[in-house]
């Protein structure tokens, strides 16, 4: 049976849930009412906030998967530096109910990974965007483009996991690090390389399933 929660925190995990757990038994037996709840429901909270299910993208290369959970918060167009070019940002809000799990949107290689230090404003902030802690990763594809994806701290998550280093290679929809706590992550694709967004603000969206642009066809 497959371990349904993430394993880049399991550790955090037990080191919160068995506590609880036990302090749950420790009030059911000896205090009076329902305090035992209080434990119990933080418990399953955190149990919750680091479950990984299972995904499949549908479609194919060309159709860029969801990085993560979440609310379609704006589509704009900019210049971006992750790709040094004009580009399309695709943001997604994560609320502390959202799976934080993050995903990668195509196949490739992991050509690159930037760290950016800031601080913790709420993820709905617009000085989030620029002025909060992020990583941002760039794949180059097998066809030679490349895509982006940013994980942005929010003002309760205060940690970004990014394992992944260049020279990594990585296959459309799997898992490549989460932050945690209600965050904000970015999809990030060349203006010239895009050919639809298929996604509106205000759209809910999952990680590795939803599809939320397709590029062009590459030149043969």
């Amino acid at each position: 049976m497959r371990w349904p929660f993430t394993t880049y925190a399991t550790g955090t995990l037990l080191a919160f849930t068995l506590p609880l757990l036990a302090l749950t038994v420790v009030l059911k037996r000896t205090a009076p009412g329902v305090w035992w709840l209080l434990p119990l429901a933080l418990a399953l909270f955190v149990f919750s906030f680091f479950r990984d299910p299972q995904r499949s993208a549908p479609g194919g290369e060309d159709e860029l998967a969801s990085p993560a959970d979440g609310l379609v918060s704006d589509i704009v167009t900019l210049e971006d530096p992750a790709l040094g070019r004009s580009s399309v940002r695709i943001g997604i809000f994560l609320s502390v109910f959202d799976v934080h799990v993050n995903r990668v949107p195509c196949s490739g290689t992991i050509v690159r990974v930037d760290h950016r230090e800031g601080g913790f404003h709420d993820a709905r902030d617009d000085r989030a965007i620029a002025e909060n802690q992020a990583a941002t990763i760039v794949i180059e594809r097998p066809d030679g483009r490349q895509v982006g994806v940013r994980q942005i701290t929010g003002l309760i998550a205060r940690r970004i996991i990014c394992p992944v280093q260049p020279g990594d290679p990585v296959v459309r929809g799997d898992r490549y690090g989460m932050i945690r706590f209600g965050s904000r992550t970015e999809l990030i694709i060349d203006v010239d390389d895009l050919d639809e967004v298929l996604v509106s603000v205000g759209d809910r969206v999952r990680g590795g399933e939803t599809i939320l642009a397709r590029m062009q066809a590459a030149a043969r």
